[in-house]
């Protein structure tokens, strides 16, 4: 072990202010007190340099550069702040909870894919907006508590096992055709129950019948 470590020689690095003159997406010109140098970022400077940083620059003798971090920059309105990491990225919080906070907004954006998995997911706001091309959506049990639902489309298909409506006051346009196909169907009515067309066709294959006090045709 002595011996393999008297044949590894290594560079001793100084630390060195420097200031961005011209920012690469991975290359850096920064000049120091003793000139210009091209600098890499190091893996633990999150932040992305710009051009007019301050930054920290370690430096060795074997002419490698590296931005350790940014120091300062003058920032302007309408300016952002890049946070850059190179290849998959975990970030992870053990023992606690992980939160994120904007005083203005916030954009969750993926080229591709845009997963969230949990135990519990909530959605807290006073408007929003979602505009999905296709969606689909499986679940065992839906509660839904809204005031005043407006739904427009071209094509509606539901099936449904089961479907029981609770409603005061119902009330349906059809402006060409209506067609209910059922195996039976039963009409109970308290007060009055009328009906009123144009033209009525009633038809059975075997009996018709019509039970009342009073019957009035005509």
């Amino acid at each position: 072990m002595q011996e393999l470590a008297e044949k590894v020689e290594y560079s001793r690095p100084i630390m060195e202010y420097g200031y961005v003159q011209e920012a690469g997406e991975r290359y850096f010109s920064v000049l120091t007190s003793y000139g210009g140098v091209i600098s890499e970022r190091a893996v633990s400077c999150l932040v992305q340099p710009e051009a007019g940083d301050t930054v920290l620059l370690s430096v060795d003798m074997s002419g490698n550069a590296f931005i350790l971090s940014v120091l300062k920059r003058d920032v302007t309105e309408g300016m952002e702040t890049d946070i850059v990491f190179d290849g998959p990225v975990n970030v992870q919080v053990k023992g606690g909870d992980l939160s994120l906070t904007s005083d203005i907004g916030m954009t969750i954006a993926a080229g591709e894919g845009l997963s969230f998995a949990g135990q519990k997911i909530s959605v807290d706001a006073d408007e929003g907006a979602a505009k999905i091309s296709k969606l689909e959506f499986i679940g065992t049990f839906l509660d839904s508590q809204i005031k005043k639902v407006k739904h427009v489309a071209d094509t509606v298909d539901t099936v449904y096992r089961r479907l029981t409506e609770r409603l005061v006051n119902a009330v349906r346009f059809v402006k060409e055709e209506e067609e209910v196909q059922t195996g039976s169907t039963r009409y109970l009515v308290e007060d009055t129950l009328t009906m009123h067309s144009k033209n009525a066709v009633h038809m059975a294959e075997e009996i018709v019948t019509i039970n009342a006090e009073q019957v009035h045709l005509g």
